[in-house]
């Protein structure tokens, strides 16, 4: 990932022009392969270097910050302090972004199962549907396999184990396809509060 993936770089030019007003210093930011990343207002690395410090995102060099004063006459200690400054403020910003592009790539990638999971409840929830319809030639069967052996008397009485067996089938079919329905719905409200689609 690189530095202009995820550093608004309008930001650092703010930071570095609000850093100069105040400090009467010029500094730019370079990436690693020493592109500017920041305006050069007026900058020339010929005239204005006192100060050139690294900036590390992940223990990675992601970037340099050189620069220096204006005037002078200003002091070692007072463009060592104003270098500090700038560098912890470029530091922060670069690893904060570097953080909040990490965090919205993962949240991003679970976004992506959430919705892939939320599909896979309604295709289990169709599939579901199809045991119903199983459940319900079950219990046709049984009953004309007991009107059958009915029919047939003494001689149906295997027949009679055959409906009550069919029967029962459905009924435990029926009963365990409700408890699918019941989960299933459970988890597409879970997946709605989650933001699936």
């Amino acid at each position: 990932m690189t530095i202009d993936e995820y550093l608004d770089l309008n930001l650092l030019d703010e930071l570095l022009e609000n850093w100069s007003a105040a400090t009467n210093m010029i500094a730019v930011a370079l990436d690693d392969e020493g592109n500017f990343l920041s305006n050069k207002l007026g900058f020339s690395r010929d005239n204005i270097e006192a100060f050139s410090e690294d900036i590390e995102v992940e223990d990675v060099v992601v970037a340099t910050v050189i620069g220096g004063p204006l005037d002078e006459n200003d002091s070692e200690e007072h463009i060592e302090v104003a270098a500090r400054l700038l560098v912890n403020s470029i530091q922060d910003l670069m690893e904060r972004a570097y953080e909040k592009k990490e965090l919205d790539e993962i949240q991003a990638g679970f976004t992506a199962k959430v919705n892939d999971a939320a599909l896979l409840i309604k295709e289990l929830s169709a599939k579901s549907q199809g045991l119903k319809k199983i459940e319900n030639k079950q219990n046709i069967l049984a009953l004309n396999a007991s009107i059958e052996a009915a029919r047939a008397g003494e001689a149906g009485r295997g027949f009679t184990v055959v409906a009550h067996e069919f029967g029962s089938m459905a009924h435990e079919s029926g009963v365990l396809n409700d408890a699918i329905q019941k989960t299933l719905r459970q988890l597409d409200e879970s997946m709605r509060e989650l933001g699936a689609e």
